[in-house]
């Protein structure tokens, strides 16, 4: 029913603003249910409890930031590149703070959640996940072949998680402007990891495009499963 997703979402978008507010260990389920204007039994009608919220909430949030880092991508002429795909990632996780939050693995919002073993996204913290998006784009001929796709993940990886983390480092006003700098970072990429025939951009989408529809299926899976066991 229209308004049963309507109320949902509203308690979801509740739920974004007092968690990133107050942090999730800190978060009530009345503090949402103000919040949204509603009762408290309103929202239990929904969600069993605090933790079954925010699983539903990271896993729309996800859902929302793929669709938009598809979009970037797919209007990126290099949008098949591994500087392409960086822009699109950081890019579109800029406008998702809660999921900025938890790549960050900031303890202020998240609190214990990510912690726990059986957390939703622990089947996305496996250190194969990059080497197997670089073999991907290897495969596709949008990166050197020449590279070693361990070494390559983890200084990527200490690229994308530096960005996320810089305000830590530094004050806001000693940072370059965000979009100048994600510009730099993925053509600094393209000039290290591209083939010196330019590579081919189209593969290395069509690789991404599968690469993103195995982990929205991995997660469906995963959402299921955990709402199964929770009947």
């Amino acid at each position: 029913m229209p308004d049963t997703d309507d109320r949902q979402e509203q308690i979801l978008d509740a739920a974004t603003a007092v968690i990133i507010r107050l942090g999730y260990d800190k978060t009530t389920m009345s503090d949402i249910a103000d919040e949204a204007g509603v009762s408290r039994g309103t929202v239990y009608l929904y969600f069993k409890g605090k933790e079954a919220l925010f699983e539903a909430l990271v896993y729309r949030e996800w859902m929302r930031y793929s669709e938009t880092w598809l979009g970037f991508m797919e209007t990126d002429p290099r949008g098949g590149t591994v500087g392409g795909y960086y822009r699109a990632t950081l890019s579109a996780i800029n406008r998702y703070p809660l999921l900025a939050s938890i790549m960050r693995r900031d303890r202020r919002v998240i609190g214990n959640y990510m912690r726990r073993p059986d957390n939703l996204f622990a089947w996305m913290q496996s250190d194969s996940t990059t080497v197997n998006f670089i073999r991907a784009l290897q495969a596709a001929g949008s990166i050197r072949p020449d590279l070693d796709p361990a070494i390559t993940a983890h200084i990527l990886e200490m690229l994308s998680y530096g960005q996320l983390m810089i305000e830590d480092f530094k004050p806001p006003d000693q940072i370059p402007p965000y979009d100048a700098v994600m510009e730099a970072l993925g053509d600094m990429m393209d000039r290290m990891l591209t083939p010196e025939d330019g590579g081919n951009s189209e593969a290395g989408k069509a690789a991404v495009r599968q690469i993103v529809a195995t982990a929205r299926a991995q997660l469906e899976q995963v959402k299921s499963s955990r709402s199964g066991d929770r009947q």
